[in-house]
């Protein structure tokens, strides 16, 4: 019987050792390798075929959800199990979207980890139904992203003005852009509509978080 070659790291060695110390009784599995880092984990990669590889997401060069991106564009072969003691919805959600194999919090029992190991090598997901409740509610108040929302190019200028200065008022911007006031006021609230933003701070918000003037500029 081919045993399942699997890959560990944690930024703690005590985990390492935990982790190795059951899984090592496991006849079906076989672990390959320990990385204390997103470097060393690369490195790993490099030298053995790994099936699964089991990452904590606070590790440093670079973290979890980072190392797990790199992974599936470099090895695709290889599944990825984020485990770790973040349970935090946007977390989760985080890992949907880049595509991670399986999820696994820590404080469940190893069961739960040798069973999502064997999942994702037969090819399928593993997400504990428990937490899709967390799910959910980050869905339900996640922001969309700037690729998601068409926002046309006045309405990027008038909320990138307001990055550069949030204190400009509506008729300011309008002096500078040599438009009307009431133009100003419609163009913001057709952003606030597409992105579903209350104030003129959550568009600022926005805009930072998805580098929107930088790209503005560019062009």
């Amino acid at each position: 019987m081919k045993k399942i070659n699997i890959l560990l790291a944690d930024d703690h060695q005590i985990i390492l050792d935990g982790l190795q110390s059951f899984l090592a009784h496991e006849a079906e599995l076989d672990i390959i390798g320990t990385a204390l880092n997103g470097e060393e984990t690369l490195q790993l990669l490099q030298l053995h075929h790994v099936d699964v590889a089991v990452l904590d997401i606070n590790m440093p060069k670079p973290d979890g959800l980072e190392l797990a991106r790199i992974i599936r564009k470099q090895y695709p072969k290889t599944k990825v199990i984020l485990l770790t003691m973040i349970g935090d919805g946007n977390y989760i959600l985080k890992a949907m979207q880049q595509g991670i194999d399986g999820y696994v919090i820590k404080e469940r029992s190893k069961d739960t980890l040798i069973g999502a190991i064997h999942a994702v090598y037969r090819g399928a997901t593993f997400f504990p139904p428990d937490l899709w409740p967390r799910v959910q509610e980050a869905q339900r108040n996640a922001q969309p992203s700037a690729e998601e929302v068409q926002l046309t190019i006045r309405e990027k200028e008038v909320i990138c003005l307001l990055v550069e200065d949030p204190g400009l008022s509506n008729k300011e911007i309008a002096e500078r852009m040599f438009i009307a006031e009431f133009t100003v006021q419609t163009h913001f609230q057709n952003a606030r509509k597409k992105l579903g933003a209350k104030t003129k701070g959550e568009l600022i918000k926005f805009a930072m978080e998805n580098g929107m003037c930088a790209e503005l500029k560019k062009n």
